[in-house]
């Protein structure tokens, strides 16, 4: 965890504390020493914000791990605010928020502090200012001005994502290019996807200018620091059924770069291959660009390439092939590996070939783990347990470089971390989803808004071109 960007143990320091309150709860982590479920802490240290496991309130205090009480979050604002549970300042922002977006003639109303009656929970919340419009989401705004807890967060997130109304966090006094930003409010732009929502002096008077609720937006950059603040409306925000709005996702696109940088080679190399894709093809410079770029990220492939016979071939048409497949995943079927218009006939004919039956074990992960899991009932499920059959003992294992190679090509698969937080994002793209099937249906789940390219060469890594 030690090893992570900030942003992916941020992702999991989310989704720990969301899957304990889910309905029904649920553990994502666990003490290794007692069992009991912990979550993620963060301190600031030497200039970084390391993060750590912690015992959720009410483990085991006989752990030798465990690491004291915490604080009920109603005792912490009452410290906080000198007994009360709400600041002057807090209601003061609430409803000049109020009186700036009720000022918008598409406003029905703007209330602060109202009861919003539950329809798909226990009870109901009073958000800091309810916000309607005629034409656009309902939004509950929340303004945080000091440290709250991560489970408070997650409480109202998951509560109003089931009530199918956006959140909207706003900041208020923050110096957003400080190093030290509390790790509460740090949180709370993870939610918003990398942005920061402030109401200022400016936004203020631009908000009565154009008679509508202005906020400054501060998008977070690449390597953590945020850039200038721009000025925008409600109206610029996107609204997603999994968390609160966002101007621009600036969590989602580095997550998928990963796998999108390792596939962008054998992309190219398949885009110009010959239209028998022969063996030939990998002496041109783009089939050695993309060997040579895997064989730098995967120790030890280019070493079973030459111990194997035509090894570098081998690992080709396996490529070749799963890139086949998971355009069918996608919906768009392109056969790079051989002639066949069906992915059906592809791997029905090649799977008991000399060149693909190594890899059946690779393969049956691929389509169990992907959106062509619906080929396993059928012809496809039977020439691979044949395969299986045929290939006993001479299988390509997952120790071997082979395996190593197509987790880095395709880590929406294979690496479990990154599936996790791209899940927990609806953000995990069309082909690596596996359908299920409802009633002998198949149904594919939607995919986020992020996650629906124009076309099939867009959809990270999996061409889509004539011939």
């Amino acid at each position: 965890m030690l090893a992570l960007p900030e942003t992916e143990w941020g992702l999991l320091r989310s989704a720990i504390t969301d899957a304990r309150r889910a309905r029904p709860p649920a553990h994502v982590a666990r003490c290794l020493m007692c069992s009991g479920p912990v979550f993620i802490q963060a301190r600031a240290f030497r200039g970084l914000r390391l993060p750590y496991f912690a015992h959720f309130k009410g483990g085991d205090a006989t752990c030798p791990w465990h690491t004291g009480e915490t604080l009920h979050p109603d005792d912490a604002r009452a410290l906080q605010y000198g007994g009360a549970q709400e600041s002057a300042t807090h209601r003061m922002l609430c409803e000049q928020i109020a009186e700036l977006a009720a000022a918008d003639e598409r406003c029905v109303a703007a209330e602060v502090s109202k009861y919003l009656p539950p329809s798909d929970n226990e009870r109901g919340r009073y958000p800091d200012v309810l916000i309607v419009r005629r034409g656009a989401p309902k939004i509950a705004v929340e303004i945080q001005l000091s440290n709250t807890f991560q489970t408070e967060v997650s409480a109202r997130c998951l509560h109003y994502e089931r009530e199918g109304v956006g959140l909207l966090w706003v900041l208020y006094g923050l110096d957003m290019q400080a190093d030290d930003l509390p790790q509460s409010f740090r949180d709370v732009v993870l939610r918003h996807r990398g942005n920061a929502f402030l109401l200022d002096d400016e936004a203020v008077a631009e908000s009565l200018a154009r008679r509508t609720l202005v906020l400054k937006c501060y998008l977070r950059g690449p390597e953590g620091r945020f850039e200038a603040g721009r000025l925008i409306t409600l109206d610029n925000l996107t609204f997603s059924a999994r968390g609160p709005p966002y101007l621009e996702d600036r969590i989602t696109p580095g997550l998928l770069a990963r796998g999108e940088a390792a596939r962008t080679p054998w992309r190219t190399a398949l885009r110009g291959r010959s239209p028998d894709f022969s063996y030939a093809d990998l002496r041109s410079p783009a089939f050695l660009a993309a060997n040579d770029h895997l064989c730098g990220l995967v120790p030890g492939l280019r070493q079973w390439e030459a111990e194997t016979h035509q090894g570098q071939w081998m690992i080709a048409n396996l490529i070749a092939v799963v890139f086949s497949v998971l355009s069918h995943a996608y919906g768009t079927f392109r056969n790079y590996a051989s002639r066949q218009d069906n992915v059906q006939a592809l791997l029905n004919s090649k799977l008991p070939s000399e060149n693909l039956l190594p890899f059946a074990l690779i393969m049956r992960e691929i389509l169990q783990r992907c959106g062509a899991n619906d080929l396993l009932p059928g012809s496809v499920g039977q020439h691979l347990d044949r395969a299986l059959s045929l290939g006993d003992g001479n299988f390509v294992l997952d120790y071997e470089a082979p395996w190593a190679a197509i987790a880095v090509l395709l880590p929406e698969l294979f690496d479990p971390l990154l599936r996790f937080e791209l899940e927990t994002l609806d953000a995990l793209p069309t082909w690596a989803r596996p359908k299920t099937t409802t009633t002998g249906r198949t149904r594919v789940p939607p995919a986020h808004p992020a996650q629906r390219p124009q076309s099939l060469e867009e959809d990270h890594g999996f061409p889509h071109h004539p011939g």
